[in-house]
């Protein structure tokens, strides 16, 4: 058999009885957070414009689109939602390896609510997802040195959409593997290194791309387009047409019952990069222990990776929100304002005189060993010293951050209030506990009915 029949053999033989209890609870959480970045998201104007101009070319489908005035099909309706899901980067993460959820959850929904599928359904879909698209990643995953030339999420991810509308529409492992060629055509070049000029692309990822493509790819497979059934296999496979310079097929097919990897996906608390969350959590756990005064400061010191310091650095001032999220020091000046990320960013204090104040106070330098702890164990290593203007001098130090599986917690409690914070302004009180109760009571439901 080959390795691409392998992976699509997978997909088709998941079953919802073969899941560990925590693995279920967990998808269902995760599930949960996207639908509160995706409400809360659809209210931002990148959301709104991308969602405007996809409603202008779709004829109406069944699928709900946050913040949209009509239905759309499937493939449109993941793409808005997941464009919506990213512009406050609060969706899930795995450190190093992108948002897994905004590549394939969007999508999942989407077929599930064109489907009407049940609740049980959905979630080996997206566990499917999440499942496929992570062992590709780390099948695939390039070295150090061509991680500084080629870089690229939704490249792969996109196989997570796929392997998600693929398990809803009950296909066979032979026309998933045809799904699976024909994604290879659809999916995004690994662009990621053309994302760090400033200011920042709004389509950051293009993980609406994404869900778009998996969805399409599927609908193509249903229709009798046949795609290379081997996309995966040998020397020409997937890993070297994605940019890598080395591949480890053993990852891509590792059991279920080795791991699963969804119990590693983190929850973000905060809207910023996942790699200014240690900095975020350092500068809190300062602000709580000690009495800072933010014009009291003389200076900030945050030492961390090299990758962090010269791509998440403050040399110019952030225009937008989403240059913001990308800034560590403006999120860290952020905190000792009171104005916390947690909170979600606004436009307003982009224009903050005081907050600029803060910001050039706070100075980025590499901290001895972290980019190898960062490459090599994935971990998120930063040292912050507030010195004051009185003499006291503040430190903390951290490697995973909250939500991160070895992290601070960030429990069951936390992601439902996260989802109604998030949700509730937007759709009203009662949607909100309507949609939470829904996806906390999946077994039970089908889609359609807490989504209507």
């Amino acid at each position: 058999m080959t390795l691409t029949m392998q992976v699509a053999t997978m997909v088709e033989d998941l079953s919802y009885e073969a899941l560990p209890g925590d693995v279920v609870e967990k998808a269902k959480l995760l599930i949960l957070d996207q639908l509160g970045c995706m409400i809360a998201g659809s209210a931002h104007l990148e959301a709104a414009r991308l969602r405007s101009y996809l409603e202008e070319i779709d004829a109406g489908g069944e699928v709900f689109v946050c913040g949209a005035s009509k239905r759309m099909t499937a493939p449109n309706a993941a793409h808005a939602n997941a464009q919506a899901a990213t512009v406050f980067s609060l969706d899930d993460s795995f450190i190093r390896y992108g948002h897994p959820g905004n590549a394939l959850l969007p999508a999942a929904l989407a077929v599930a609510e064109a489907l009407d599928a049940h609740g049980t359904d959905l979630i080996v879909a997206a566990i499917c997802g999440y499942e496929m698209s992570m062992r590709l990643g780390f099948a695939i995953s390039a070295s150090a040195e061509r991680d500084q030339q080629v870089k690229g999420y939704a490249s792969w991810q996109v196989f997570g959409a796929t392997s998600a509308a693929a398990k809803l529409h009950g296909l066979t492992a032979d026309k998933i593997a045809s799904a699976f060629g024909l994604t290879a055509m659809h999916a995004p070049p690994p662009f990621l290194r053309k994302f760090y000029g400033r200011p920042a692309n709004w389509l950051k990822n293009n993980y609406g791309w994404a869900n778009k493509a998996g969805i399409t790819s599927v609908d193509l497979a249903i229709a009798g387009f046949e795609g290379n059934r081997t996309i995966f296999d040998g020397e020409t496979g997937y890993w070297a047409i994605a940019g890598s310079d080395q591949f480890d097929p053993a990852q891509l097919i590792m059991p279920f019952d080795e791991r699963m990897i969804v119990r590693d996906i983190g929850f973000k608390p905060y809207s910023g990069c996942r790699w200014s969350h240690t900095s975020i959590d350092c500068i809190r756990t300062i602000i709580a222990n000690h009495s800072v005064d933010h014009s009291q400061i003389e200076s900030v010191r945050i030492e961390t990776a090299d990758e962090f310091v010269r791509d998440l650095n403050s040399e110019v001032w952030p225009e937008t929100t989403l240059d913001a999220i990308l800034n560590i020091p403006y999120l860290v000046a952020l905190e000792l304002h009171g104005r916390s990320s947690a909170t979600g960013l606004s436009e307003e204090d982009l224009q903050r005189k005081d907050l600029a104040g803060t910001v050039k106070k706070i100075e980025m330098t590499v901290l001895s060993g972290a980019e190898e702890q960062f490459f090599k164990y994935s971990k998120l290593p930063v040292r912050i010293t507030v010195n004051m203007r009185d003499g006291r001098v503040f430190s903390e130090y951290a490697e995973y951050p909250r939500g991160h599986p070895e992290g601070p917690s960030f429990g069951p409690e936390d992601v439902v209030a996260k989802f109604l914070s998030l949700s509730s302004p937007v759709i009203g009180t009662g949607r909100a506990h309507k949609i939470q109760e829904g996806i906390l009571d999946l077994e039970n439901r089908t889609v359609r009915n807490f989504m209507r």
